[in-house]
């Protein structure tokens, strides 16, 4: 996945933070909570070009790595919420307790759901040292005057 961008500053570690311009499909979801207001998106990337503050790089981040990612952020918290709810509704009927049962199946789901946000949010300095999942400049196109 290959996007194109701006350096605007060399930080530590040979990293670089780039200045992206988003797809006109991004925005829809409000994941990034930017929207189609700002469709300006700051991101850090390995720079293992030398690009320096002004240069228009290209940066990259393997389409797998990308799946992955969204697959922990998004599919396992909702696959705990389904999982939560079905469990809690087996278990709650089979403990005889049958009033309101979709509603503590529900908040046994969201729960669960809730925990693994947190245990995202627990390994989240993992996933950003990990460079699988960090993006990468892989080309200076326009190096800055």
């Amino acid at each position: 996945m290959n996007q194109t961008g701006k350096v605007i500053e060399v930080v530590k570690n040979n990293k670089a933070r780039v200045l992206m311009t988003k797809h006109s499909a991004c925005g829809d979801c409000g994941a990034c909570q930017h929207g189609k207001e700002n469709m300006q998106l700051s991101i850090v990337a390995m720079n293992e070009v030398g690009a320096k503050a002004g240069d228009w790089v290209e940066v990259n981040m393997e389409t797998q790595n990308v799946m992955g990612a969204a697959f922990i952020v998004y599919v396992i918290p909702l696959m705990a919420m389904l999982l939560g709810i079905g469990t809690g509704s087996f278990l709650l009927k089979n403990m005889h307790i049958e009033e309101n049962l979709e509603a503590y199946s529900a908040g046994i789901g969201f729960i669960l759901m809730a925990c693994t946000f947190f245990i995202v949010k627990v390994f989240e300095k993992r996933f950003h040292q990990d460079k699988r999942y960090i993006p990468t400049i892989t080309k200076i196109l326009n190096r800055s005057s």
